[in-house]
């Protein structure tokens, strides 16, 4: 199955004005987020390189969007999954993930180290019952990218000067990096939630030991910066004021 079938991918590009600068309106995927692409991704080559058999349950860890995406796809493909999260997640997004028919397990705090553990528990415990898709280490996270993204992006535009990327599991700004890079002398920028700030969307993975991609394509990244969850949400406000785009905190940075 093509992603573009079901509603990922070849989503618009936003001008913001006359500033010169683009926003990938990531929201237009099926289920709302950027994180469609890498949960397809991953799910589709577990699949046709038969790492993912049918009877199995895909297991994963997250923040809210990649478990979203992947109880939707999985509903789609009528694959069992579990999606483990912090107790401290919306609990609209609880209730999202359990309309698509998974299981939902919550961990202690707010952190998604300790759904992490929990994951790598489980497959130690029932490694025929689980499928760990593991994004922060999955190549197919960049990957989708790296042959999704970065094209869709690069067909619309005639030059690019810089990529800034807000930097989860690292995924997008890898493969977006890798991409890129190949093409032009392009300055690629991280954004990172300043100490103590909880920017949904973001997270600082130099503070997990789960950063496998990140580690990986470190030296193609220019440089990061970080951003408070005060400046995060004025620029949010900006962009609504300014342009009527409305956008999570992340894209406010």
């Amino acid at each position: 199955m093509e992603s573009n079938k079901i509603g990922i991918g070849n989503t618009p590009l936003f001008k913001i004005g006359e500033t010169g600068i683009y926003s990938k309106l990531e929201y237009y995927n099926r289920f709302r987020s950027i994180k469609d692409r890498a949960a397809f991704f991953m799910i589709d080559y577990a699949l046709k390189s038969g790492e993912l058999r049918s009877d199995q349950t895909i297991i994963e860890a997250s923040s809210g969007n990649t478990g979203i995406a992947i109880a939707g796809i999985s509903s789609i493909l009528n694959l069992k999954n579990e999606i483990v999260i912090p107790e401290s997640a919306p609990d609209a997004t609880k209730k999202l993930l359990s309309s698509f028919g998974s299981r939902v397990v919550t961990t202690p705090g707010n952190s998604t180290e300790n759904s992490i553990n929990y994951v790598e528990d489980m497959i130690q415990k029932y490694p025929e019952k689980y499928y760990r898709l593991s994004q922060h280490a999955n190549i197919m996270n960049s990957n989708a990218h790296y042959y999704g993204t970065g094209p869709e992006i690069n067909e619309k535009l005639e030059h690019i000067d810089n990529i800034v990327v807000g930097v989860g599991t690292g995924g997008t700004i890898t493969g977006l990096a890798r991409y890129f890079k190949e093409k032009y002398n392009i300055n690629v920028t991280g954004v990172l939630p300043a100490e103590g700030s909880r920017i949904v969307g973001l997270r600082n993975p130099f503070k997990s030991n789960h950063r496998v991609l990140l580690d990986t394509y470190k030296s193609l990244i220019d440089n990061f910066v970080t951003v408070s969850e005060d400046d995060a949400y004025e620029g949010v406000r900006q962009l609504k004021a300014k342009y009527n785009l409305l956008c999570w905190p992340f894209v406010g940075c």
